[in-house]
């Protein structure tokens, strides 16, 4: 389901028009059923993955106990191990665990949150955009709207000719106790990325963003051997042993999973354990609509990413920020649903 964004946003990555999507509903004999989804921005992927999960991952799941999400999941994946070391058969994957994991809290009538332990009932976001299409006068307009809400921290987008400018202006007009994060989108190389961290010390930017290539774990280890500033990562990275290197590797201080991605829930409250184990900070990637359960269920979780992207009416609750953070649902399940309105409008 390709669904438009608000508006067409802008990274070293590309230019968006449209979130793709694959909603799963999974039905169970004799309980309650279960949603799960994968977004993404861009592309036209969406075709693919649903032909996976309908061919490859449906016949698997048919038949298990919804009610064990682990042994669910191993039957998908153990199979599918040679597709499923990263990339879309992974998106698969993590929708359909998704799916079962909702369900499976359905049936204890529990939240997922409470699921997975409950730690904090409102989850601290950062507001997320900064795209390099934003004029100079769009982009502190963003920013000073998400500080309306309450938040204290933005991620504004690096990798272009006016890193410094757009920098220095986020600094000046929203003072020094203001935090602001850079998100480099895997633009540079070890050397670039510190020569941009330099830059970014200078102005008190508390994190660089996928410095280098996502896939290069030895050069975001040396850049964050070297750089001033702390790293963040995990967007694109797979499977709780992905991240066991950058922890081990200590190539990160922030780890930000996307649960759509990474292996669904199953493998996001692994990594979140690892980043326990690590004494390093857990964020999320996007869907704060369900990051927010899982960030907020771990000791770890330090604040989800926020966006402003989707169009009105996609949910059937609201996920509203007051003083920069948003309730955790309490409603059985993960509490994410997506209304008729916008399945049928958008399902294709």
């Amino acid at each position: 389901m390709p669904i438009p964004l608000r508006r067409p946003i802008s990274s070293s990555l590309g230019t968006y028009t449209t979130v793709e999507g694959v909603v799963v509903s999974l039905r169970t004999v004799d309980g309650p059923d279960g949603v799960g989804f994968t977004m993404g921005l861009g592309g036209a992927w969406s075709r693919a993955v649903a032909s996976y999960i309908n061919d490859e991952l449906a016949p698997l799941a048919t038949g298990e106990d919804a009610m064990s999400p682990e042994a669910v999941w191993h039957r998908m994946w153990s199979p599918n191990k040679a597709r499923m070391r990263a990339g879309l058969g992974v998106w698969a994957l993590s929708a359909v665990d998704i799916a079962v994991w909702d369900a499976f809290g359905k049936a204890g009538g529990i939240s997922l949150h409470r699921l997975l332990g409950g730690f904090r009932r409102h989850v601290p976001v950062y507001g997320s955009g900064g795209w390099h299409d934003l004029t100079d006068a769009e982009l502190v307009s963003e920013c000073e709207a998400f500080a309306s809400k309450g938040i204290t921290a933005y991620k504004y987008k690096i990798g272009s000719s006016r890193d410094i400018e757009r920098t220095r202006l986020l600094r000046e007009a929203m003072g020094g106790d203001f935090t602001l994060l850079a998100d480099a989108n895997q633009r540079f190389d070890v050397r670039g990325a510190l020569e941009v961290a330099a830059m970014l010390a200078d102005y008190g930017v508390a994190w660089i963003e996928e410095p280098v290539l996502a896939d290069s774990v030895d050069d975001l280890a040396d850049v964050a051997a070297r750089s001033p500033v702390p790293t963040a990562a995990g967007e694109n990275a797979y499977f709780g042993w992905g991240f066991r290197e950058i922890c081990e590797r200590r190539a990160a201080s922030y780890l930000q999973p996307d649960v759509a991605r990474c292996g669904g829930v199953t493998e996001f409250r692994k990594i979140a354990a690892l980043a326990d184990t690590h004494l390093l900070a857990l964020s999320s990637h996007l869907w704060h609509e369900l990051s927010i359960s899982l960030v907020g269920a771990a000791p770890s979780g330090w604040a989800a990413e926020y966006t402003e992207l989707l169009p009105e009416g996609i949910f059937t609750r609201p996920f509203d920020v007051a003083d920069g953070a948003i309730a955790v649902p309490d409603a059985p399940g993960h509490g994410v649903e997506f209304t008729d309105e916008a399945i049928e409008r958008w399902a294709t």
